[in-house]
């Protein structure tokens, strides 16, 4: 198994596997809404699918080249069905036996940490797209929070 961490640094998540940065993930804007990916290989554009965010894609000017979704999800490199389990604090993509489990920390700001068992095509392209579904559900969350605190935060009326 190999352990990678992702830190924030300078406004970006950053993918560092104990050689350096390798990989950076951007939001665009203060919800979450979208957000890029730089790796390597190229520049993606990473948004949620539906509503409620539970899906995301992570797509270049050629297409999607993730997708995570509990219902149908699809990563590069061959192999079958590739499944994405997603949770409060943490998610999990299973295919063919191998397995990325992404933990967001218990604190704001405090790294998150991937754990990738067997082999796995555009890695970090992967593991960061995992990342952002989860922060993203998370961010929703915080600002549904923040709403309904305001509307009942007003005192009496009368």
């Amino acid at each position: 198994m190999t352990a990678l961490t992702v830190r924030k640094q300078h406004g970006a998540f950053v993918l560092d596997s104990g050689a350096g940065p390798r990989a950076s993930l951007r939001t665009t804007g203060w919800t979450w809404r979208c957000g890029e990916i730089r790796t390597d290989a190229g520049l993606w554009t990473v948004e949620p699918t539906d509503r409620r965010r539970i899906g995301v894609t992570a797509r270049a000017e050629h297409g999607a080249a993730v997708r995570l979704d509990p219902s149908r999800s699809h990563v590069p490199g061959p192999g079958g069905v590739t499944r994405w389990a997603p949770g409060r604090c943490g998610g999990e993509l299973v295919r063919d036996g191998h397995l990325l489990a992404v933990r967001l920390p218990g604190r704001a700001g405090g790294p998150i940490r991937v754990d990738v068992t067997g082999e796995w095509a555009e890695l970090d392209l992967v593991a960061l797209t995992a990342c952002f579904a989860l922060l993203t559900r998370r961010r929703q969350r915080t600002l549904i929070m923040m709403a309904v605190i305001s509307t009942a935060g007003g005192g009496p009326t009368g």
